[in-house]
């Protein structure tokens, strides 16, 4: 019975944390919560796609239990898959790393604002405003490449560069994790290792891919 009032308890907070985002995107006065940035596009993934992709990954051993290592959210926009990982699997340090000042000021209060009422640790998250393909924003801030677990990254054409990047600074084992409507979608950097279909229950399916350049231990596709 505890186990039920447990699920029914966590489902009640994922309501909570995604309605700060929902709230957060009608702020913008947007039809579509959409922004033009520096590096591309930012389209806000619905929080519940995020969560399934996190789930997804952790029954594949990848989160959760699975291998040590933080977590690097290039493109955080304004901050959910760093607050859904927070709340899901919340021992796991996870780097937000956004370049356009507008939505890197929206997910530190967003953020804020999640911690203020008890759904994620901020401890556990740290939101920079900086390139994520720039070697200096980690060794600046002493974020070591060598230790990263999982790379994620909502593809808008900057995908092959930030394959490179995870190709040349970090371990051969390092999990480049993209989630996206493009179903075509094919790296020459890294090799794909899996891939996933995950949704919200309502809207089109989304591709999860995983890429790295070791040999990893794969669910089968």
């Amino acid at each position: 019975m505890s186990s039920i009032y447990s699920g029914i308890r966590k489902r009640a907070a994922l309501k909570q944390l995604a309605g700060v985002f929902e709230r957060s995107e009608a702020s913008t006065g947007r039809a579509l919560p959409i922004r033009k940035t520096g590096r591309g596009i930012w389209a806000a993934t619905p929080v519940r796609v995020i969560e399934e992709a996190c789930r997804t990954l952790k029954d594949m051993g990848i989160l959760g239990g699975g291998p040590p290592g933080h977590v690097i959210d290039a493109g955080t926009g304004d901050g959910r898959l760093p607050a859904v990982l927070a709340w899901l699997d919340p021992s796991r340090l996870v780097y937000g790393i956004e370049s356009d000042s507008t939505l890197y000021t929206q997910a530190v209060t967003n953020l804020h604002t999640l911690d203020a009422r008890g759904l994620i640790d901020a401890a556990r998250v740290t939101l920079l405003e900086a390139d994520y393909c720039d070697v200096t924003t980690y060794e600046t801030r002493g974020i070591a490449l060598d230790q990263t677990g999982v790379v994620f990254n909502y593809p808008d054409g900057n995908e092959r560069q930030l394959a490179r990047f995870v190709a040349e600074r970090c371990e051969p084992s390092t999990m480049l994790c993209l989630l996206t409507h493009n179903r075509t979608l094919e790296l020459d950097e890294l090799e794909r290792r899996a891939y996933r279909d995950v949704s919200d229950g309502t809207g089109p399916r989304w591709r999860l891919s995983l890429y790295c350049r070791g040999v990893a231990s794969m669910v089968a596709e």
